[in-house]
């Protein structure tokens, strides 16, 4: 269990892969609820947070054609993602990061994201995408790692905290 963001003293139980889905996918599904706040940002992919309790958050995420997540893992939350429009793929380490395995999500797909499972997302396709993901407990912060010659291990990019 979780201390509820903000430091409460009521504890979460965090959301199972199942309900989390369930979740993403009603989000997903309701178009009108978040297609005008979508933005297709040239520099870099682009995120928002729309929603959450004190058990999980939705958030909206859009990639233009070559963006991506580098690697990095969701800290102590799980959670799943929808891709909404277009397709995105993950690229998981396995042995230390000596190999990776790749994962198309196409549309209308989901997939779990583990917790501390290190991985990275990108749209390697010719169109934009978006995608709807749901964590829990809410995400606080994601951690950035790189495959060098040694392996996988956690970068010197700084954790970036999701307000």
């Amino acid at each position: 269990m979780q201390p509820r963001p903000g430091g409460a003293a009521d504890l979460v139980t965090p959301l199972s892969g199942f309900r989390m889905k369930l979740i993403a996918c009603a989000v997903a599904a309701c178009l009108d609820e978040w297609q005008d706040l979508v933005r297709m940002d040239p520099a870099s992919r682009w995120h928002a947070r729309l929603r959450g309790t004190a058990g999980h958050d939705v958030w909206l995420e859009s990639w233009l054609p070559g963006q991506g997540a580098g690697w990095h893992d969701h800290g102590a939350s799980a959670g799943v993602m929808v891709v909404v429009r277009g397709e995105l793929e993950e690229r998981v380490p396995l042995l230390g990061g000596v190999v990776t395995q790749v994962r198309r999500i196409p549309e209308g797909a989901a997939r779990p994201l583990r917790r501390r499972r290190v991985h990275e997302l990108s749209n390697v396709s010719r169109t934009p995408a978006v995608s709807v993901h749901v964590y829990s407990p809410p995400l606080e912060a994601t951690r950035g790692y790189e495959i060098g010659a040694k392996g996988l291990r956690r970068s010197a990019w700084p954790q970036v905290t999701a307000n």
